[in-house]
């Protein structure tokens, strides 16, 4: 009995220290938001724009299908409409690019609570040409200003894609993107 619970099981990158730089990097994103944020007013509009690429998944079962997601490329404008807590709404622009092109428009509401890096956000996304799409999103991340007026931010989006012209009927296509992101404040 000892022989075997001494034996490691796995594969080699499934064991200790088989991903050498995931536990700096995992170290990394848990200090990102805990680093002091510089006190200054916070802003009544942002510009952003974004690039996400991930993973998507449709099906279920056997019938369950992965696939690497299009580029998604976001123009966005953010307003506060709300102190405390300090959320804000959004909308913009979002073009997919590389394994298909779309274009469409995205809308939402944005948590950030003061003094903090993190942000969470939640709302739509509608893709109109070529073909439709009609799915919710949320996502949630960090941002470190680069200068007093520009963020670089890093997030985990998820999207749900429930309805439109490019989906089988009774399918829904549910994709995760690791986004990369500058900010502007502009007021």
């Amino acid at each position: 009995m000892t022989a075997i619970a001494g034996t490691l099981t796995g594969t080699p990158l499934a064991l200790a220290g088989g991903v050498p730089l995931a536990r700096p990097a995992l170290a990394a994103l848990i200090a990102l938001p805990a680093l002091d944020s510089p006190a200054a007013a916070e802003p009544l509009w942002q510009a952003e724009i974004h690039a996400g690429y991930g993973l998507a998944v449709a099906g279920s079962g056997a019938a369950m299908s992965a696939r690497p997601t299009p580029l998604t490329v976001t123009a966005l404008v953010a307003f506060a409409f709300n102190a405390d807590p300090p959320l804000a709404g959004y909308g913009g622009l979002v073009v997919e690019a590389l394994d298909r092109n779309a274009v469409g428009v995205s809308a939402g509401i944005k948590l950030s609570p003061h003094g903090s890096r993190l942000h969470l956000a939640g709302g739509g996304v509608v893709l109109l040409a070529p073909y439709t799409l009609l799915g919710i999103d949320v996502s949630g991340g960090a941002c470190v200003h680069a200068t007093p007026t520009v963020s670089l931010c890093g997030d985990l989006r998820l999207t749900a894609f429930l309805a439109g012209s490019d989906l089988g009927d009774g399918r829904t296509v549910t994709q995760g993107q690791l986004v990369a992101g500058l900010v502007f404040d502009a007021l």
